[in-house]
């Protein structure tokens, strides 16, 4: 990648960045999560530390370095709302921060550079608006200088890690093994976790859970050798395994399956592997103490995202959908390889892990097909009762339909949501049923009024919304 084509850009964007942003610890377990700190924010970060062990496992893909004290990356002038994605190996990507420092430094005019920044919070990319503004160039250094010198200093015997996961999916897979291989003779109990990404959110939080899933079967492996050694009760550690790793936390959400994760290509992994049952069971704990409140303390419910985010694509404009639809297909993979990486922690963490996650998917071969094929298995568009429909196209039909349809609009709105009836109450909600509602009524009013609606719409270059139908339709 050619960095002298590249716009420089501040991680934080929107207001002064937290020092450690979104830091947050799983309960149970020495794992934490953070944004990308502010260069102060590693000295706070050591606070919050105990003095045991430390392994940071730096999760971005993407080169980092500091300008006055805050990060800042590349990224492609053509997609400035994307993290840039390095291809080559983890050595690959610590050389390009060193150029990215260098290239940075040539950049300066009269003490300043140009930085590029979000206007404000948006998720979707579409709705975001790149800003350009200039920085004083002071205090220019790459994030593994700073890594190293926190070693040397705050953070006595600290090791780094980089665990370069795409931006939001779980892949490489070899990733996966790359924590493990940093973790697997450690005192899970003791050993300190910190992941770090841009926002800490997605990647910061699949991290989390990764590690979360590998100690909570070590601490398994621990309880029943406890038990084999005549040193505990097996009733009192079943116990413990049953209530701490498996059973789920109460949650409204559980009665919504999809919320539980029972998605098609999900069902067909657990049908053809009875095995990732449980390792469903222990991947859907470590997720929830992982995700969002009330359940954990964290950012994102690896499971739970995908639902609510098809939500937003059914509210959104056809255009914006194609985003999220991407991000849906994406966390529907990252959730099939959490179950199928917990499934084989399960059953090769007691020997040591002798052989790999890559090597367990490569004798599971099929398993790459299948998410390959049903990851975007879920119904798009909604299927809207149809008798209904033709129940509202006879009501309204004729030419007293202006008279008729003050009557008809609650009947729209019944119907909508009765489409929408497993969606929770709030804006989401609100946006689909009149955006259904307005599209009922287009399907049922006369032809000859749908198309001068709709010349009407084109030429005064009117928004299609419910009032706005309405108001063409009796005007």
């Amino acid at each position: 990648m050619d960095l002298s084509t590249c716009s420089i850009k501040l991680d934080h964007s929107v207001g002064t960045p937290e020092a450690c942003t979104n830091w947050r610890q799983v309960p149970g377990f020495p794992v934490f999560g953070t944004g990308q700190p502010t260069e102060p924010g590693f000295t706070l970060i050591t606070e919050k530390l105990s003095k045991e062990k430390i392994i940071w496992f730096n999760l971005r893909q993407e080169p980092v370095a500091y300008i006055g004290g805050l990060p800042v990356a590349p990224r492609l002038e053509d997609k400035p709302h994307s993290n840039v994605e390095v291809p080559g190996s983890s050595a690959d990507v610590d050389a390009m921060e060193v150029k990215l420092v260098k290239e940075i430094s040539t950049r300066e005019k009269d003490g300043n550079i140009e930085v590029h920044k979000d206007a404000g919070f948006a998720e979707n990319p579409m709705d975001r608006e790149d800003i350009v503004q200039s920085v004083k160039l002071d205090g220019l250094k790459g994030l593994n200088e700073i890594l190293k010198s926190c070693a040397e200093t705050t953070m006595p015997g600290l090791t780094v890690v980089r665990v370069p996961f795409n931006e939001q999916r779980a892949v490489p897979v070899e990733c996966f093994d790359t924590i493990i291989k940093a973790l697997c003779s450690e005192n899970a109990a003791t050993t300190q976790c910190v992941f770090s990404s841009q926002l800490g959110s997605g990647r910061s939080t699949l991290g989390m859970v990764i590690a979360s899933i590998l100690k909570a079967v070590q601490m398994i492996t621990k309880l029943n050798k406890m038990v084999e050694a005549g040193m505990a009760e097996k009733s009192w550690a079943d116990n413990i395994i049953k209530t701490k790793f498996e059973d789920p936390l109460p949650s409204e959400d559980n009665k919504d399956a999809f919320m539980r994760g029972e998605f098609e290509v999900i069902k067909q992994l657990l049908e053809k592997i009875p095995e990732t049952k449980a390792g469903k069971v222990l991947a859907d704990k470590m997720i929830d103490i992982c995700g969002t409140p009330p359940e954990g303390a964290g950012m994102q419910n690896m499971r739970k995202a995908i639902i609510q985010m098809k939500y937003k694509y059914d509210a959104s404009t056809e255009d914006k959908q194609i985003i999220w639809k991407t991000m849906i297909i994406n966390y529907i993979e990252r959730y099939f390889f959490l179950i199928c990486f917990a499934t084989y922690v399960r059953e090769h963490e007691a020997g040591g892990f002798n052989k790999t996650f890559v090597v367990w998917l490569d004798e599971h071969s099929d398993l790459m097909s299948m998410i390959a094929e049903g990851k975007d298995k879920l119904e798009w568009t909604r299927k809207v009762d149809q008798g209904k429909v033709e129940e509202l196209r006879s009501k309204i039909d004729g030419p007293d339909y202006k008279e008729k349809l003050g009557a008809l609009v609650s009947d729209l709105y019944k119907l909508a949501f009765q489409t929408y009836h497993d969606i929770p109450r709030g804006p989401i909600k609100d946006n689909l049923m009149r955006k259904l509602a307005c599209k009922t009524l287009m399907e049922i009013l006369p032809s000859d009024v749908t198309s001068r609606i709709q010349q009407e719409l084109v030429e005064k270059k009117l928004s299609i919304d419910f009032d706005t139908v309405v108001g063409l339709v009796i005007g």
